[in-house]
């Protein structure tokens, strides 16, 4: 395939070919595409889960499938969401991206009338059509798949569907600019296609990247699902493209039916829970955890949005501007190894401080500040220190000037340190980098003056044991641990 293509044959030749061959006759509305190929086609390759679809995207440069946002489903998938619908025979499917029809023609449907599916790629289409006579033969009526984009079928065609089965493209450019959604305001694509996707179908399944589900970009699909749909479960599925290396989730939502909860890889979520948590981040949470979130956000009184947040050096070259022995001119940096929970270890590197040779910098009186709370910035677990030597600080080691709280620096530190905060932080983000904008949405409570007097003896006793039984009696959550 790929020697035919580097001579100049175009991939819709090779795959009309393959087409033709597969079903034993061609399809005279993509002749266009007709050649004089002639090439066997071994028996065990006929056999191949969607052949034209896997040909199609092997012969697909990967920048070219990202700027389309088009990936191919896998076939484990594929069988895995196709068993969890209840199709029955009087049902219509829609795809409003069916590619070369993976998801419809793997349906466990007989009748083809049942299948509706549009994608604005023609080659998609093609071998969409071929495998849709693979399926049901040579003699099934005319297929109701058609090359159409979908922003035109939504404003043209009023059809309902029984279920909407789709992997919409994400990553690329939509125009959406002649569509309106009374209940969505973004301009991400991504969210329009989900959207009007699901409003014509009484159930729907999307597969999306699993970064829909926890980055702040999409928090208006989140909401939209939560409030305005209804999602019934999510399943995730790993590294589930051929190509990629990011996870990816399968999300059902109906238009009919309220319910206060749904299933994320078999555990029962609580929907009030989600609209709990900061930027509606969808997460796999259970009855413990939608407590211990209620817990905390009912004590919130603050948070780290009127803080200041600065940035670690960024040297643009840590092998040759970082080093490991004292220089002349040069001075101490905390990196994010320095940084253990509730101390900071002498610090391991140099830096000769030349702000106009360095990437990037925050202000210089930041780092020279006399107190501030600095954390390991790539991590799973939070892990701050409070540097009072006015030292600075690389990238992998951010850092916090608390403004406007009504607690002590100390007392913040304990609390971003605790076992709680720690389940707290997992429980809302789950990610292994410790970011600004999670921080800042982390709920702080008051308290009492002689409490945070208790809570810094404790730190200064380095009775970490006492501090953790302290900071869950605060809000009421000792008993639950």
């Amino acid at each position: 395939m790929l020697e035919l293509h580097s001579s100049g044959i175009s991939i819709g030749q090779i795959l009309y070919y393959i087409g033709t061959k597969l079903i034993g006759k061609p399809l005279a509305e993509f002749s266009a595409f007709s050649s004089l190929l002639d090439f066997e086609i071994p028996c065990s390759v006929v056999q191949e889960h969607d052949l034209l679809g896997s040909v199609y995207q092997y012969l697909t440069v990967k920048r070219e499938r990202l700027e389309k946002g088009s990936f191919y489903t896998n076939k484990t998938m594929v069988e895995d969401i196709i068993a969890k619908l209840d199709i029955k025979s009087s049902d219509r499917l829609f795809d409003p991206a069916c590619g070369s029809g993976n998801l419809l023609l793997n349906s466990k449907v007989s009748n083809p009338a049942q299948i509706y599916g549009i994608d604005n790629d023609p080659i998609a289409i093609m071998c969409c059509k071929f495998n849709y006579y693979l399926k049901f033969g040579n003699d099934a009526p005319e297929p109701q798949i058609f090359c159409e984009d979908f922003i035109d079928f939504v404003l043209n065609n009023k059809q309902h569907f029984d279920y909407v089965i789709c992997n919409p493209p994400f990553g690329a450019t939509l125009n959406i600019s002649s569509l309106y959604s009374s209940t969505v305001k973004t301009e991400d694509s991504l969210t329009y296609f989900v959207e009007h996707a699901s409003l014509l179908a009484t159930k729907s399944i999307f597969i999306l990247p699993e970064s829909v589900l926890n980055v702040k970009k999409h928090t208006t699909l989140r909401e939209w699902m939560i409030n305005s749909v209804d999602i019934e479960n999510i399943t995730s599925y790993g590294t589930g493209f051929s190509g990629t290396m990011f996870p990816i989730v399968a999300v059902t939502l109906s238009s009919k039916s309220k319910t206060s909860t749904f299933t994320f890889d078999g555990k029962i979520v609580f929907k009030d829970s989600i609209r709990d948590i900061p930027f509606y981040y969808l997460r796999p949470i259970d009855g413990y955890c939608s407590t211990l979130i209620r817990k905390v956000f009912e004590k919130q009184t603050q948070s780290l949005k009127d803080s200041i947040f600065a940035l670690g050096v960024v040297t643009g070259d840590n092998k040759t501007k970082l080093y490991d022995v004292q220089v002349p001119n040069s001075e101490p940096i905390i990196t994010g190894k320095d940084i253990i929970p509730f101390r900071i270890l002498p610090p391991k590197k140099y830096i000769i401080y030349d702000r106009s040779k360095l990437q990037q910098v925050a202000p210089d009186k930041l780092y020279r500040s006399g107190e501030k709370l600095v954390y390991k910035t790539v991590s799973r677990d939070m892990i701050f220190a409070i540097d009072y030597s006015r030292s600075l600080t690389l990238n992998s080691a951010n850092f916090i000037i608390p403004r406007n709280l009504t607690i002590s620096t100390k007392c913040l530190m304990a609390l971003l340190n605790s076992d709680l905060y720690n389940i707290l932080n997992k429980i809302l983000y789950g990610e292994n980098k410790i970011s600004r904008t999670n921080l800042e949405n982390l709920p702080l409570p008051d308290i009492s003056k002689s409490q945070q007097k208790i809570i810094e003896n404790c730190i200064d006793k380095e009775d970490y044991k006492m501090l953790n039984e302290i900071i869950y009696s605060i809000f009421d959550i000792d008993n639950l641990k």
